[in-house]
């Protein structure tokens, strides 16, 4: 008897030593920030720019303000604060001369999404590293397309150029209803030179999409051998763009299709690789210790 008692003696002892070590550790991996990770720990020799939209314009990466700040307004974030767009509302940035973003040729955009649908004529565009000779298109964009009043889901679209292919412009537009309409998001688009690849992530997980959105060429179908799209290739790569088409508010366009983007968009990133799977749900696990109360 007297040997079990100090055997449940010597156990306790253990958990007891166990228990201070596990609590130690858990204040040193906190380090007092609540158990917060930072998202640009995440890929950080590949992040090229990041807009956090905290109550000002200011590209954190290498501290550029807006040339145009116009009709912009700051409200409750995903984290923070976030970029409220409206009608006439945008930001224009000259890139610096030696801007990363003048020369991706994969990427990866990151970025909080929460917007109304987009019914009727307009398309609006949310992003734009722009094109100086091409204020439609630019080199690379997204946006959303115009979807029937009925409508219960977004319908995204992107653009990246490859100047000198056949198949030079790349047009991407995919709907699904996971993409919900005035719920907070987080959207990952990534391309990778090496596999002529484009995946969407949507919270931290691959979306599923339709035959023909995932592998990307450089000519038609009947082109043999037919080639992968490959490098991406920009081409006058002159300014960062939110919220508007360049070609309405820098020039005399104004068709009714030119939507300004109405919605909020915060923590916005740009890479210059494609980010794998893993490094995505890091980020997105990240940002989620950083969300607003």
């Amino acid at each position: 008897m007297k040997n079990t008692i100090k055997i449940s003696g010597t156990l306790l002892g253990v958990i007891l030593v166990i228990s201070i070590i596990v609590s130690s550790c858990k204040e040193d991996d906190d380090n007092g920030n609540g158990g917060k990770i930072d998202p640009n720990t995440i890929a950080t020799a590949n992040l090229t720019a990041h807009f956090p939209f905290d109550g000002n314009a200011t590209e954190r990466t290498a501290s550029i303000n807006p040339d145009v700040n116009q009709g912009v307004t700051w409200v409750a974030g995903r984290r923070g604060q976030a970029y409220q767009g409206a009608d006439g509302a945008r930001l224009l940035y000259t890139l610096p001369a030696n801007s990363k973003l003048k020369t991706l040729t994969s990427f990866s955009l990151a970025f909080w999404l929460k917007t109304p649908l987009v019914t009727g004529d307009p398309e609006q565009t949310i992003f734009e590293i722009g094109k100086s000779d091409d204020l439609f298109w630019g080199n690379l964009k997204i946006g959303l397309l115009r979807l029937p009043a009925t409508a219960d889901s977004l319908n995204l679209k992107i653009f990246f150029l490859k100047t000198g292919a056949e198949w030079s412009g790349q047009h991407i537009g995919f709907g699904k209803d996971i993409f919900l309409i005035n719920t907070w998001m987080h959207l990952v688009y990534t391309y990778d030179q090496a596999t002529s690849k484009f995946y969407i992530y949507k919270d931290g997980v691959k979306v599923e999409t339709n035959e023909g959105v995932e592998d990307r060429w450089a000519a038609p179908p009947e082109t043999n051998p037919r080639p992968p799209l490959g490098p991406l290739a920009f081409s006058n790569a002159d300014k960062i763009n939110f919220g508007a088409w360049r070609i309405k508010s820098e020039s005399t366009g104004n068709d009714p299709w030119m939507g300004w983007f109405l919605g909020n968009v915060d923590e916005f990133r740009v890479y210059d690789k494609a980010l794998t799977a893993t490094e995505v749900k890091d980020l997105y696990d990240a940002e989620v210790t950083q969300i607003n109360p």
